[in-house]
C-alpha cells in the first residue's frame, strides 16, 4: 500500500532538514527523538542508576497508575533504539511511557554505553547486566521477578534478543515474553527491504553504513549470534511480538526472524506496519496508526506478562 497520509507529511517535513553527515551531527540534532508524544496517564516515574559492567547506566522507571498487585507490577526492561550510537532515556521516554499506560506493566528503561566510544559487545554486556539486575531487584522496583520481559525498538530490540540468547545460555533468570519493534536480526546479509527502501525514508541506506560501522569494529562479530541473530541457535525462547513496518529497510529481517523463532518452535505473533516506515514508535503523537500498533504491543505485554 502506500505510505501512510501523516507519515508523507512528516517526510515531508524532515526533507527540509540538513541531511546530517556524521554521527557527531546525528547526536547534536533531534530529530524524531523531539517529536510531540501523547499525553498518557502513568503513575510514579523516576531515575535511578544502575551497576554496568564497566560503569553506572542511568535508568528510568515508569509504574502505572492505580494500586500495585500484591506481588507487585510486571515489569518489562526497556532498551531504546539509535543505531547502537544515538538515544538514551529521554529520546524515549514517550514510548516507554504508552507502553507502560497500555500494558499496566512497568517499564525500566536503561541506556547502555554507546558506539563508536564503546563498540560491541560493549551495549550487549551493558544490556544483559541492567537485565540481571533488575531481576535480582525487581522487589526494590515494585516488581514482580516471576513477571519480567524484556522490550526495545531498532537497536533496542536487538539487544533485547541478545540479553534472551544470553539468559537461555548462561542460566540467568528467563523472560517471560519479548517485545521487538522493528528489530535488526542479520548484519551480515543484505536483504531486498534493505536494497528497496535504502532512501527517503527516514533511515537510509548510508546511516545504516555509518552505524555499522561505528558499532562492529571487527568483521567477524557480523555472524555473532548477538549481532545477526537470525544465524543463532533459536530453540527454547520465550514468547515473542515482532513489529515492522512496510518501507523500513529492516522489514524483511523483522519477518525473517519472526520465521526462524517459529521454525525454532517457539512462540510467534507479528504485528505489521502497512505504509508506515522506521521510527514509527517515536511517533505516535502525530501517526495515528503507529498510535494504535504501539497500544496493541503494550496490551500483548500485558497480557503475556500475566497469563
Amino acid at each position: 500500500m502506500p505510505l501512510d497520509p501523516t507519515v508523507q507529511v512528516l517526510l515531508n517535513q524532515l526533507a527540509g532538514m540538513p541531511v546530517p553527515t556524521s554521527i557527531e551531527q546525528m547526536r547534536a540534532g533531534r530529530s524524531v527523538s523531539a517529536m510531540p508524544t501523547r499525553p498518557v496517564t502513568v503513575g510514579p516515574v523516576r531515575d535511578l542508576s544502575l551497576p554496568g559492567p564497566a560503569s553506572e547506566l542511568p535508568a528510568r522507571l515508569y509504574t502505572p497508575a492505580g494500586e500495585a498487585p500484591a506481588a507487585g507490577w510486571p515489569l518489562a526492561v526497556f532498551f531504546h533504539g539509535g543505531g547502537f550510537v544515538l538515544g538514551d532515556i529521554a529520546s524515549h521516554d514517550g514510548l516507554c511511557r504508552e507502553l507502560c499506560a497500555s500494558g499496566t506493566v512497568a517499564v525500566l528503561s536503561v541506556e547502555y554505553r554507546l558506539a563508536p566510544e564503546y563498540p560491541f559487545p560493549a551495549p550487549v554486556d551493558d544490556a544483559y547486566a541492567a537485565y540481571l539486575w533488575a531481576a535480582s531487584h525487581a522487589a526494590e522496583l515494585g516488581a514482580d521477578p516471576a513477571r519480567l520481559a524484556v522490550a526495545g525498538d531498532s537497536a533496542g530490540a536487538g539487544l533485547s534478543i541478545a540479553v534472551t540468547l544470553r539468559a537461555r545460555d548462561e542460566g540467568g533468570p528467563a523472560p517471560q515474553a519479548q517485545l521487538l519493534i522493528y528489530p535488526p536480526a542479520d548484519l551480515l546479509n543484505e536483504s531486498g527491504s534493505r536494497r528497496a527502501n535504502a532512501e527517503g525514508y527516514f533511515l537510509t541506506r548510508d546511516m545504516m553504513a555509518m552505524f555499522g560501522r561505528a558499532y562492529i569494529t571487527d568483521p567477524a562479530h557480523l555472524s555473532h549470534p548477538h549481532v545477526s541473530p537470525i544465524l543463532a541457535e533459536l530453540r527454547d525462547l520465550p514468547p515473542a511480538l515482532i513489529l515492522t513496518a512496510e518501507f523500513d529497510p529492516l522489514h524483511d529481517e523483522g519477518v525473517a526472524y519472526a520465521q526462524a523463532l517459529r521454525a525454532a518452535g517457539n512462540h510467534v505473533e507479528e504485528l505489521a506496519g502497512p505504509g508506515l516506515i522506521h521510527g514509527f514508535a517515536n511517533m505516535t503523537a502525530l501517526v495515528p496508526a503507529a498510535a494504535a500498533l504501539i497500544d496493541r504491543a503494550g496490551a500483548w505485554l500485558g497480557q503475556r506478562l500475566r497469563s
